[in-house]
């Protein structure tokens, strides 16, 4: 039985080293900045170098395993530089992260403030449109009511202004006797007819027809005295009118006023309403900008996302490769390079015990004996 014990135990024990020898090769195998012919020659050679025990080695397939463990220690190296590029690359970016995640909410924020202010200059616009009709409508009952006030006042004006040319055309040049006989008639006439409109004394002018045609010099008292009482009437009605223009006079200029106000505030919301227009339009372009603005952090976010997501990926990859590397190929050359006979040797199993039969006896039988006593 001994002799096939150990039997197994040696092959168990080549098999360790078989192993690690090829976990060696792959580490060799896969180094990088090593030539391929090199490569070829210490992987072909790793049973008669690092698979052989220390002191059976040639000094020759010494110098075989002080290469391979060169060849080793330098993809480690690499492999290990290759982690620091990468958590330096990583690192990096990774502060991007959060500062375009507070860009693209900032332009959030600002385009939400601009179509606000752009919902308000909305508002405003319509609102002035509004009071600009409004004062429109204002204007054009103030003017309507200017009109309406004043037509009686320039009706009267117009009275005067027709009976203070016949005073002065016609009346006058008769009374002072500076019209021939050839133009006396015309002028009768129009005084006659100016009295009859005006509302003169009927009888005054049924006598004064007569007298109005006498020439100056053939005037006596009477006829003087009726030349008198025909001014008083024309100066009479004309004082009538000018009361009548001073009484109206403040309302005149009310509405006057009123119409003048009205135009004003017209001009005012108009002006308003050009400089809100303006102000909307602005607001529009701007939150245009705050659009495109919010649209432009949020594609650089999502175009960094891919880039950090590929950078960790790479450093998650780097560091598994030098953490396999450092389990697999490099503590199996650590632990081929200074071996001896019997290091892989497995431990041997511990033998059974066997109980004598008289304890398995006792043993079986304790649990009736007890059961008997119970009873």
């Amino acid at each position: 039985m001994a002799p096939m014990k150990r039997q197994r135990a040696t092959v168990s024990a080549k098999d360790a080293v078989k192993s690690r020898c090829a976990l060696v090769k792959k580490g060799v195998e896969h180094a990088h900045e090593v030539e391929d012919r090199v490569k070829q020659m210490l992987s072909s050679t790793l049973a008669l170098t690092a698979g052989t025990p220390k002191a059976d080695r040639h000094p020759f397939n010494e110098r075989f395993v002080a290469m391979v463990e060169q060849v080793l220690g330098g993809e480690q190296a690499r492999l290990t530089n290759d982690v620091a590029s990468k958590e330096a690359a990583f690192s990096e970016l990774s502060p991007e992260k959060p500062a375009r995640e507070a860009a693209v909410e900032a332009a959030k924020a600002v385009a939400a403030e601009q179509k606000a202010a752009l919902d308000a200059a909305k508002q405003a616009v319509s609102d002035v449109a509004a009071t600009v009709k409004e004062a429109a409508a204002a204007l054009g009952a103030a003017q309507k009511a200017q009109h309406s006030g004043d037509e009686e006042l320039e009706s009267v004006s117009g009275l005067k202004t027709k009976l203070e040319a016949v005073f002065a055309e016609s009346f006058t040049p008769l009374m002072e006797g500076l019209v021939d006989a050839d133009g006396t008639a015309e002028k009768v006439k129009a005084i006659m007819s100016a009295g009859k409109s005006f509302g003169f004394d009927s009888s005054l002018m049924s006598t004064a027809v007569q007298v109005l045609q006498k020439p100056a010099a053939e005037r006596g008292t009477f006829d003087a005295t009726c030349f008198d009482a025909v001014r008083d009437s024309f100066t009479g009605g004309i004082a009538k009118f000018d009361a009548q223009l001073v009484e109206g006079a403040p309302a005149k200029a009310e509405r006057a006023s009123a119409v003048e106000s009205a135009a004003a505030a017209l001009a005012a919301a108009e002006a308003s309403q050009v400089d809100l227009r303006e102000k909307a339009a602005a607001a529009k372009d701007a939150k245009a900008a705050a659009d495109a603005a919010a649209k432009a952090s949020a594609k650089s976010l999502g175009d960094f996302m891919p880039d950090l997501k590929a950078a960790g990926d790479a450093l998650d990859a780097a560091k598994e490769g030098l953490q396999s590397f450092v389990d697999g190929p490099h503590a199996a050359f650590n632990e081929l390079k200074e071996f001896k006979e019997g290091d892989f040797d497995p431990k041997p199993e511990p033998e059974p015990v066997v109980e004598s039969p008289s304890k398995v006896a006792r043993i079986d039988v304790a649990p009736v004996a007890e059961e008997a006593v119970q009873a």
